[in-house]
């Protein structure tokens, strides 16, 4: 059997067991990237050399429009659906990627975003602040209603996400799906500071929060419009995600620990959450470095 009509058989299965967004995934992976390049050759033919080496030529030249290669986060997707569709050992081997340093605001930037959201409150600001405040994901924030917060206990419920899948088989269609993972359903304590404006604001239980309306928003209009909100400002461009990013960092410099963040920004694990945020900034470090003269003054 050719493995091309091996991965739209295996297709089958995956659209019953997996998650919407994880299927979407896979069928972008087999028809964009496995299917033209290795899809016409026998499944009893397929061994490690040759994955091997369809494996490091999309890192070069694996990108649909022919511009060059694609990202090694995308790769082991890929290498993922090789694993779970061949019935034998696979053993691939990446070259060394050095971690990159995750991006964050610097504070003076922050405040001066904080400072604006906050002279000029309205439902989209409020959940920039959101976002500040929690470290919830875009896809997150947009789903929200305010029956997802408890106004008594000030703990906010994370229960979905909000994505925009496309396959050519089915388009573009928007769904509202079960979060990236189990860890990912959680619960975050809401500060007094937000809470003001979280009772200020408050709608009917089925309206969403960015919008104060039973009309969603979606993530690609949300961060354009705090897009625009940086571009007014002057301030350097960040990503949406770097609201999240420096959320943790700012956790850890106040000293919270490493456990506690992981449930907060709903890691599977502390090492996740480890790897990602061990390197603190250069006022953590001195800081360390300044207690340690202090210990041998003493």
């Amino acid at each position: 059997m050719l493995y091309e009509h091996h991965l739209k058989n295996w297709l089958v299965d995956q659209k019953i067991y997996k998650k919407e967004s994880t299927y979407t995934v896979y069928y972008n992976i087999v028809y964009n990237q496995i299917v033209p390049n290795i899809g016409n050759i026998e499944v009893e033919r397929l061994n490690n050399d040759i994955l091997q080496e369809f494996v490091l030529d999309q890192l070069d030249h694996g990108r649909v429009d022919g511009k060059g290669g694609i990202a090694q986060s995308y790769v082991k997707d890929i290498i993922t659906v090789l694993k779970l569709s061949l019935d034998q050992k696979i053993e691939i081997q990446l070259p060394y990627c050095p971690p990159t340093e995750v991006e964050i605001y610097d504070k003076s930037d922050q405040i001066t975003l904080i400072n604006y959201l906050q002279s000029e409150i309205n439902n989209k600001h409020f959940g920039i602040l959101l976002a500040i405040h929690t470290g919830i994901r875009i896809g997150e924030l947009c789903a929200l209603k305010w029956s997802d917060i408890n106004f008594d206990t000030q703990i906010l419920h994370i229960d979905k996400t909000m994505v925009r899948l496309y396959t050519k088989e089915e388009g573009s269609r928007l769904r509202i799906t079960p979060p990236k993972s189990r860890a990912s359903t959680r619960s975050i304590p809401l500060n007094k500071w937000i809470m003001q404006y979280a009772v200020l604001l408050k709608g009917e239980p089925d309206e969403y929060i960015l919008t104060g309306r039973t009309q969603h928003i979606e993530p690609n209009k949300y961060r354009t419009f705090y897009n625009n909100i940086l571009k007014d400002l002057e301030l350097p461009h960040h990503k949406f995600h770097s609201l999240r990013h420096t959320f943790a960092t700012r956790c850890i410099e106040c000293g919270c620990d490493y456990k506690s963040l992981s449930q907060l920004l709903g890691h599977s694990n502390v090492a996740i959450t480890m790897s990602m945020y061990v390197h603190p900034q250069i006022e953590l470090k001195r800081k360390c470095v300044e207690l340690l003269a202090d210990y041998y003054q003493h």
